[in-house]
């Protein structure tokens, strides 16, 4: 239906001033929420794919040993973890004219850019800076991931949150593709350059941030005024929920396989294997389109079948193909066999990954959104850092097609952990009446 027409023979006091456009906010338009959130997972994504790829690839070439990249690696995920400290000061920002989330968002993709640049100048010898620099850029980045992953719990109604998750992931993973191209970019055009070239992207992103609102202005005013900030007892509440606890739990656990693989793969393709930097670079190609669909899939799945099912069917595809793997190590020097492992590991866990970020989303109370949200990731990311040296151990100590069949055991042995947390008891609670609750309790 059209706006009524104004009427010209109102004086100028009677006269409502003017509205924006409809549908051009996020809290107004799907298509804007899902492009809005890709785009930002994308600019999250870029930068670590560099970090984690490109640059992993100058630190081998330098030396380093498996174990000794997983300590920096660990270094790096450590700022991820952190971030749960962030949650209850963005939580206690009731927002305003700008929005509640957006500020931070732009904030955080400044600050992102700025360790970028000062590796580009930095003596990569070494690696105490280098490990600073990294920590710093993380910890921004993970800013702006809080503040995305809360604007989503707020703003995301239920039946989008699959998809809208599907997205994010997808984005992220085209980002990490992106980013890995860092190493086949620095042999033409030198280091430096390319931290450079890796910064402009996130800049040019945070231009939708700042273009694109949360809510209509009036709203966001309102609800700055009037929002609940963090409620301490609604805190304590949550968190001695049973669900709320096993959360934590599934967290920690559920990616520790494949997080023990991910640290000594790249050794295992560069240093043993002797790939260059294009056919390693192939590789993340591969894994860009392989990621999307186990993205999509996985959203879709979860939709549709449940969140149980649709991560548990993730995590056994995870670690049936790294077992394949391991037993037919005989195959490793064949570039298409790896091409092919890459692939179906890359739709197992974007798979999981775009499943588990609806579960995570589902047990959260929206009350305190970015603070037990962030909690959940937190504990994820806390895993990533923990696994790094101890995968990076394994594959020294033990070999690499042992130490995958070991990481392949973790991940289906997690499986189970799956049954002690229930997301929708937790809807009921934090998002039902009583009565709802009650009956979700029964059931």
């Amino acid at each position: 239906m059209s706006e009524p027409a104004e009427n010209p023979y109102l004086a100028p006091a009677e006269v409502d001033p003017p509205k924006p456009p409809r549908g051009t906010t996020l809290a107004e338009s799907r298509i804007l929420r899902f492009i809005f959130f890709g785009l930002l997972y994308l600019a999250q994504g870029i930068p670590w794919g560099f970090l984690a790829g490109g640059y992993r690839v100058f630190l081998i070439d330098r030396g380093l040993s498996n174990e000794a990249l997983g300590t920096v690696m660990g270094i790096a995920y450590l700022p991820w973890s952190f971030k749960v400290f962030y949650g209850p000061l963005l939580d206690r920002y009731r927002g305003g004219r700008f929005g509640r989330r957006r500020p931070f968002i732009i904030l955080a993709e400044i600050l992102m850019g700025l360790p970028l640049l000062a590796l580009a100048a930095a003596d990569p010898s070494r690696l105490g800076l280098i490990n600073v620099l990294l920590f710093a850029h993380n910890t921004f980045a993970a800013l702006q991931d809080l503040a995305v992953d809360g604007l989503a719990v707020d703003i995301l109604p239920a039946n989008e949150t699959g998809r809208a998750n599907s997205i994010m992931w997808a984005g992220k993973t085209l980002g990490v593709t992106l980013g890995s191209s860092g190493a086949v970019i620095a042999k033409h055009i030198g280091w430096q350059a390319t931290f450079v070239a890796m910064t402009l992207p996130v800049w040019l992103i945070m231009i939708v941030p700042l273009l694109v609102r949360e809510r209509p202005p009036s709203e966001d005013t309102r609800l700055g005024r009037e929002g609940r900030r963090l409620d301490v007892h609604e805190l304590i509440r949550t968190l001695k929920f049973p669900s709320t606890l096993a959360g934590f739990l599934v967290a920690f656990l559920a990616p520790a396989g494949f997080a023990l693989v991910g640290t000594f793969t790249t050794r295992l393709y560069r240093k043993d294997l002797g790939l260059s930097e294009e056919a390693l670079f192939l590789l993340s190609v591969i894994d860009a389109p392989a990621g999307i669909v186990g993205s999509l899939v996985g959203g879709a799945l979860a939709d549709r079948f449940g969140m149980h099912k649709a991560i548990a069917a993730g995590m056994a595809w995870i670690g049936g193909v790294m077992a394949l793997f391991a037993t037919l190590s005989g195959l490793w020097p064949h570039y298409g066999f790896l091409v092919a492992y890459q692939a179906l590991l890359q739709i197992g866990i974007c798979f999981y990954s775009a499943a588990a970020l609806k579960f995570f989303m589902r047990l959260t109370n929206p009350a305190v959104g970015a603070t037990q949200f962030t909690a959940y990731m937190a504990m994820t990311n806390l895993c990533y850092s923990f696994t790094a040296r101890y995968g990076g151990w394994m594959a020294d100590h033990l070999g690499y097609a042992r130490a995958i069949l070991i990481a392949a055991i973790v991940q289906v042995a997690a499986i189970p952990l799956l049954l002690i947390c229930d997301p929708k008891k937790a809807e009921a609670r934090f998002r039902g009446d009583e009565k709802d609750a009650q009956t979700a309790t029964r059931g």
